[in-house]
């Protein structure tokens, strides 16, 4: 997979469940270790704090968190970077939830429990997704330095 992009693209992963972090950040190392640089928190906080100074390319997060919440992650990650690929992975929400998160530009949501095969395909998709917009920029960038 490290044909996907120039660079290595930034996934922060956010859920108040270490478990589910532990699982993530396993399947996804399995799957794309030399593509991706992987960031794991628990606590949505220090994931607002990260986003605020780095380029996440891909959020995974759960929805439902005490305190901060997914939506104001992907806000935040949105506001910093409108490429940024947001996923949500939550085992309940309201509609109302999940409508507003694709209003907001989430790029799919999962439901817990988590399906590997559904994760890794989800993020290979949105990886590339990444990589199109990646190089999209460079062209652009070139052809005005040209």
């Amino acid at each position: 997979m490290s044909d996907i992009s120039a660079r290595k693209l930034n996934v922060m992963i956010v859920d108040d469940d270490p478990s589910i972090v532990r699982l993530l950040n396993v399947m996804l190392n399995q799957q794309f270790s030399q593509a991706i640089n992987l960031h794991n928190v628990t606590d949505a906080r220090h994931a607002l704090a990260w986003i605020k100074t780095h380029c996440c390319d891909i959020l995974i997060s759960d929805i439902e968190m005490p305190g901060l919440d997914g939506l104001q992650l992907l806000k935040a990650a949105k506001s910093r970077n409108a490429w940024t690929q947001v996923v949500f992975i939550t085992g309940h929400s309201s509609l109302d939830r999940l409508t507003e998160a694709l209003e907001w530009g989430a790029s799919d949501y999962l439901l817990k429990p988590i399906d590997v095969q559904e994760v890794v395909e989800v993020v290979g998709q949105l990886a590339r997704r990444c990589a199109r917009w990646q190089s999209a920029v460079l062209g652009t960038f070139a052809a005005a330095v040209e």
